[in-house]
């Protein structure tokens, strides 16, 4: 074929190829809308929530310590979503360091060079508590404790044997949380363990008092009336009681035969007295092993602090009320089973006259207090006794009057003087007993009422009875003439 004859085919095909693509773009230019690019568009946008990605991990990383992050590809970017938890060094292209610098939580992510998501992660920073299970674990070993981080905090769990061994992690649980140790801000402690023995504690207390005081008392009156020349002289020796009991004696003596001494009287009186207290107070409480616990049996009086006059010119008086009773007051800790730390308050105190003064108003006494009171903390065995005070005392005072001069003439003396000797002895003894205790049903319970009942009328005109005998259940006994020695109620 000619030259020319080619160069038409060529043409020829150039165009119909031409023709034909540009066909081509106008059936696809038709086929395309604006939705379609826009759904293209909107389906090419990737919202992630934190976690879900195939390549999310999530790690626990310990306070002030850090974490190595190996990477098989080359990353371009690290975003961490809080700097202040978490501080990101990049080491190389494929190594990272994340470093916690405070308690809390965030994330980080790793981006490759083509914007590919390499890793996801959820970061936790809490304190370490590798330390803590080992100090647990050295010191406790008997221990069933499981220790939990939570954010700045730590959580306790499991079980111990007793309240002192529970106490005992506990301690050390704070320490661990001192900020001083730790750095940081301080955080909580949150005891959930459960102690498997018994941790309720009854203490029963007596004090027991006894006061024995002896009062002796002897004075004489001499009274003589004599004449001297012309004169009438009257002496009188004033050294008698001032009391109404006692022995009183007297003798006179009238000169009616003439001379100098006319009359002469005496009078004896003498006074012996002893009294004896007895105070016996047996409060009971109970209270959790590591708790405090008080009683108190008693009241309160007003004591005077201020007198003052207000803005209308008025007198007023201030006052606050002082307690008064058997007090009680205890913290026990069970050491082991069997062994108690006591922790005890204990005292009884009542109004007194003894160190009172007047203020010379009306109602100006202002009493006093007369207290026994013992502080202390003590080890013993449940169910074991411990005298924890005891005090003995003994006072005397004696006074003499009588007659300056002659009262100290040997043998005479005596009828110009009077004496009062006052001896007082007492004894305090105070007793603990703690138990180890579980409650129990009610019906197995006692009160002082249990048994009683009132006496009716007939009984209470004709018998002169308060009361009915009844048994202790509390269900009436037979008739008393089928009794045999001592039964019913005492009553003082």
């Amino acid at each position: 074929m000619s030259s020319k004859t080619l160069m038409t085919l060529a043409l020829g095909t150039a165009v119909t190829l031409a023709l034909a693509a540009s066909t081509l773009d106008t059936a696809d230019a038709g086929t395309r809308s604006y939705s379609h690019i826009q759904s293209a568009s909107a389906g090419s946008v990737n919202i992630q929530s934190p976690g879900q990605s195939a390549k999310s991990r999530s790690i626990v990383l310990p306070f002030s310590k850090s974490t190595v992050i190996e990477l098989p590809q080359e990353m371009m970017d690290v975003i961490v979503s809080n700097p202040d938890i978490v501080e990101s060094v990049i080491h190389t292209s494929h190594r990272a360091v994340l470093i916690g610098k405070q308690p809390g939580q965030t994330n980080a992510y790793f981006y490759g060079h083509d914007g590919q998501e390499l890793l996801s992660l959820d970061i936790r920073v809490e304190r370490d508590i590798n330390g803590l299970k080992s100090l647990i674990s050295q010191h406790i070993s008997d221990a069933n404790v499981q220790v939990q981080a939570v954010n700045n905090n730590l959580l306790l769990t499991g079980s111990v044997k007793n309240a002192s061994m529970s106490n005992r992690v506990e301690k050390l649980a704070t320490m661990w949380l001192d900020e001083n140790t730790n750095g940081g801000s301080e955080g909580e402690l949150v005891n959930l363990m459960s102690v498997e023995g018994k941790d309720q504690v009854l203490l029963k207390v007596r004090i027991v008092e006894m006061q024995r005081s002896v009062t002796k008392q002897m004075g004489i009156n001499l009274s003589a009336i004599g004449q001297l020349g012309d004169s009438t002289v009257s002496l009188v020796s004033n050294a008698g009681l001032a009391t109404g009991a006692g022995f009183s004696g007297g003798a006179n003596f009238v000169n009616s035969g003439g001379g100098d001494l006319q009359s002469l009287s005496s009078s004896l009186q003498a006074l012996e007295s002893v009294g004896l207290i007895r105070t016996l107070a047996e409060p009971t409480l109970t209270a959790i092993s590591g708790e405090t616990a008080n009683f108190l049996s008693g009241g309160e009086f007003p004591f005077l602090t201020n007198v003052f006059t207000d803005d209308n010119g008025q007198l007023q008086s201030e006052f606050e009320f002082k307690p008064f009773g058997v007090a009680l007051g205890f913290t026990p800790v069970v050491l082991s089973e069997g062994r108690i730390s006591l922790n005890i308050s204990t005292e009884v105190s009542e109004p007194t006259t003894e160190g009172s003064f007047e203020t010379g108003g009306a109602s100006s006494d202002i009493l006093g207090l007369r207290i026994r009171r013992a502080n202390t903390v003590v080890e013993l065995p449940a169910g074991g006794s411990l005298v924890i005070a005891g005090l003995i005392r003994e006072e005397s005072r004696q006074a003499s009057d009588g007659t300056p001069g002659v009262k100290d003439i040997p043998g005479l003396g005596a009828l110009f003087r009077n004496r009062d000797d006052l001896n007082t002895q007492t004894e305090l003894v105070i007793m603990v007993t703690p138990y180890l205790v579980d409650p129990t049903h009610p019906d197995k319970l006692q009160t002082p009422l249990d048994g009683f009942v009132p006496a009716n009328d007939l009984d209470s005109l004709l018998l002169g009875r308060m009361n009915k005998i009844y048994a202790a259940n509390g269900h009436p006994k037979i008739s008393a003439d089928t009794l045999s020695g001592p039964f019913g109620h005492v009553v003082d």
